[in-house]
C-alpha cells in the first residue's frame, strides 16, 4: 500500500465505500467544528455576495489582539501552507537547516525557492529533544540564511522550551540568518501564551500558525504569521495572491478566537487524554511511547513493521499513520493521533488484537 505524503486521506477509503473510518492518522481536535461557528455560519450566506477585505483588516486585528501584537505583524493565507510557501518566496534563502524529523511540506516550499537543505537530525536517543550545545556548534561552524523548525514538533511531540530557543538566537545577532518557527499544534501546549516564540518580538522570528488543529477547521483553511520584519512581511503581501482567504475563513477566525468554551473545553481535554493514552500504551509489550506535549503521540513497534501495522488496522476500519517516510525515522514508527476517551479505547482494543499487553 502507498504511502502518503500526510496523514487525513480518507476519501480514499470512502470511495472503497469503508463506513465509519476512524481516522487516527490525521492531528484534528476532535471536539469538532465550533457550534458557535456553525451558528453564525448559517445565518451568514448572504455575505457570500461581497469580495472579501483583501487585507483582512478585522481578522488580523482579532489575530494580533489573541497574540499580543500589532496588526501589522500579522499576515493571513489559505492555510498555514500559503504563510510557508509566501516567505520562502519572501526570504530567498540559499542554505537552510531544518531539525528533522519533520513536517514534509517544509522541503517542497524550501525547494520551490531553490533552497539548498541542510539537516540537523533530532535523535532518538536524546528522546527527539534538539542537542541545543550541538545545534549551536552546527549553525556556527557552518552558516546558514534560516533555521527551520516545528514548535511542538509533527510528528514527536517534543516542544523545545523558550529559553532554549534563546539561546539559538543569540548566536545570530551578527549574522543574517532567520528563523521560521511552525506553531500549528502549539494551542494544545499548557500555557502556550507563556512558552511562544512571539514573546521575542524578534525582528530575525517569523512565527506560522493554523486554526486547523485546534479548531478542527481543516477544510476551510486559515492560517496566519507573525513577523517583525518589515521587508520580509511586504515582500510576502506583494506575493501574494488576492482573496486567498474566503469569507467563512474570514468568519471562522472572528468567531472562533472569541470562543473561550471551545478554547477551555478542547485545553481541558487534551491535558487529560494525552496522560490517559501515554499511560495505555506503555502497557502494550511490543510498543515504546514517547511523552508528547500535545494532540498526537509518536511509538516504536519491535514485533510488526509501521506498514504491516497500518494495514491490519485499516481492516478493522481504523487509518494510523505510518511514519517511516519522515526523515531519520524507519518503519518501526507510528503516530496516532489522541481523540476523545471513546474513539482512543476503541483505538486501543483495537491495537492489542496484533500488539500484546505486557503480562
Amino acid at each position: 500500500m502507498n504511502k502518503d505524503l500526510h496523514g487525513g486521506n480518507i476519501y480514499k477509503f470512502q470511495r472503497e465505500r469503508r463506513d465509519n473510518i476512524l481516522d487516527y492518522s490525521s492531528n484534528i481536535n476532535p471536539l469538532g467544528v465550533p457550534q458557535k461557528f456553525i451558528d453564525i455560519a448559517k445565518e451568514s450566506f448572504d455575505k457570500l455576495v461581497n469580495y472579501p477585505d483583501p487585507y483582512y483588516i478585522e481578522l488580523r486585528e482579532k489575530i494580533a489582539e489573541f497574540n499580543s501584537a500589532s496588526i501589522d505583524n500579522i499576515i493571513v493565507g489559505n492555510g498555514a501552507t500559503e504563510i510557508l510557501f509566501l516567505y520562502m518566496k519572501a526570504l530567498k534563502p540559499k542554505k537552510v537547516l531544518l531539525l528533522a524529523p519533520c513536517f514534509a511540506e517544509y522541503e517542497r516550499a524550501l525547494r520551490s525557492a531553490s533552497a539548498k537543505i541542510e539537516y540537523f537530525e533530532l535523535k532518538e536517543s536524546e528522546n527527539f529533544y534538539p542537542n541545543i550545545k550541538n545545534l549551536k556548534k552546527e549553525i556556527e561552524n557552518n552558516g546558514y540564511d534560516l533555521l527551520l523548525f516545528c514548535n511542538p514538533n509533527n510528528p514527536t511531540g517534543q516542544f523545545i522550551k523558550l529559553e532554549d530557543i534563546e539561546e539559538i538566537i543569540k548566536i545570530f545577532e551578527n549574522k543574517n540568518t532567520k528563523i521560521f518557527v511552525d506553531e500549528a499544534f502549539i494551542e494544545f501546549i499548557e500555557n502556550w501564551k507563556e512558552k511562544t516564540v512571539s514573546l521575542l518580538k524578534n525582528k530575525n522570528i517569523f512565527i506560522m500558525r493554523a486554526f486547523t488543529k485546534f479548531f478542527a477547521i481543516p477544510g476551510l483553511r486559515l492560517g496566519y504569521g507573525i513577523g517583525f520584519d518589515e521587508d520580509i512581511l511586504k515582500k510576502m503581501w506583494e506575493e501574494k495572491e488576492p482573496w486567498t482567504v474566503n469569507t467563512f475563513a474570514n468568519l471562522a477566525g472572528l468567531t472562533m478566537l472569541n470562543d473561550k468554551e471551545y478554547i477551555e473545553k478542547t485545553e481541558r481535554w487534551i491535558l487529560e487524554e494525552k496522560d490517559f493514552i501515554y499511560k495505555k500504551l506503555s502497557e502494550f509489550k511490543y510498543l515504546k511511547v514517547y511523552k508528547t506535549e500535545c494532540n498526537f503521540i509518536l511509538i516504536k513497534l519491535s514485533n510488526i513493521s509501521s506498514e504491516n501495522l497500518r494495514d491490519k488496522m485499516i481492516e478493522k476500519n481504523i487509518l494510523i499513520r505510518d511514519a517511516s517516510n519522515f526523515k531519520f525515522l524507519d518503519n518501526r514508527f507510528v503516530r496516532l493521533a489522541i481523540k476523545d476517551r471513546n474513539s482512543n479505547l476503541k483505538m486501543l482494543e483495537t491495537l492489542a488484537e496484533f500488539i500484546e499487553y505486557r503480562g
